[in-house]
């Protein structure tokens, strides 16, 4: 296998040649560091912005909810209205729990969706495919 010419270090001021990498030995450290700093950086901005929305989703009250629902209602309720039968996968809140918590749990609030219907009203939603609502 051929090798590459050694490069210099990407460092500012510094011209070390190095044969793998960007960096030479010492910088290579720095930049791991500064690199470490700005992942835990982004983590803690992360964890600050969280909602409560993520903890609900995430209880055990939702869960045995979404596996009964979706026992109760296995098809896609809006591939049904269009006279198809496909497995829904996903339980929606019409009303986004995020608008609606107190409405988190209500029956009367939910529809069993397939995963296309599903990414297809999000889209909708939201003006694009994430998860906004």
């Amino acid at each position: 296998m051929a090798r590459h010419a050694p490069r210099p270090c990407i460092h500012p001021g510094c011209g070390r040649l190095v044969d793998t990498g960007s960096y030479c030995g010492e910088h290579q450290a720095l930049a791991d560091l500064r690199r470490a700093e700005q992942r835990r950086k982004v983590h803690v901005q992360y964890n600050r912005t969280r909602s409560e929305s993520d903890s609900f989703y995430g209880s055990v009250a939702w869960r045995r909810f979404r596996n009964s629902y979706l026992i109760l209602h296995p098809d896609c309720e809006v591939c049904l209205a269009h006279g198809l039968v496909v497995e829904a996968k996903v339980v929606d809140h019409i009303k986004p729990y995020k608008e609606r918590p107190d409405l988190g749990l209500d029956e009367s609030n939910m529809r069993s969706l397939c995963r296309a219907c599903d990414n297809r009203l999000r889209h909708d939603r939201t003006g694009r495919g994430g998860s906004k609502v």
